[in-house]
């Protein structure tokens, strides 16, 4: 488990899985079955693609950098994962696709690249959330897990 203070700021960056290795401990905890979203007052619900056999597990970390204007930057990093907002809806591959971004359990919006800007938090913490998903929205998986990364931050 990484950690950074920064002010205004306590980001822990608690998932990163990567082809190489797997920890439990980094891990939060989903279901490989389906995964439900809350979204527009509507539940979704997602199928799940398992990437274990794989070579080339996907895997993402994220760091929330205090943005001096306002606001909160994130930086999305990917590995074996490219971001492709021209496929979406299109077949699905597992080392493409879009992210899903939850603040405190509540998905947002699709990322569709390395960088994304939050304007405003609540007061206090906040869960931010990233989940990798392909073309076709299914939530990939790696051992029993949705491959995503999550990190708290506390708005002063």
């Amino acid at each position: 488990m990484k950690s950074r203070i920064n002010l205004s700021l306590l980001a822990l960056s608690c998932v990163f899985i990567s082809s190489s290795s797997f920890s439990l401990e980094n891990a939060f905890a989903h279901s490989n079955q389906e995964h439900n979203h809350h979204n527009n007052q509507m539940d979704h619900h997602h199928q799940a693609i398992d990437v274990s056999s794989h070579n080339f597990v996907p895997a993402v970390n994220i760091e929330a950098i205090k943005d001096n204007k306002e606001g909160w930057n994130l930086k999305i990093v990917t590995e074996n994962f490219d971001f492709a907002p021209q496929e979406v809806n299109q077949e699905s591959s597992i080392n493409q696709g879009h992210g899903h971004l939850y603040i405190n359990g509540e998905k947002i919006t699709r990322i569709y690249g390395n960088w994304y800007h939050i304007s405003d938090l609540p007061k206090g913490e906040n869960e931010i959330k990233i989940t990798l998903n392909t073309n076709l929205h299914e939530d990939l998986i790696y051992q029993g897990t949705i491959i995503g990364d999550r990190t708290i931050i506390i708005n002063e």
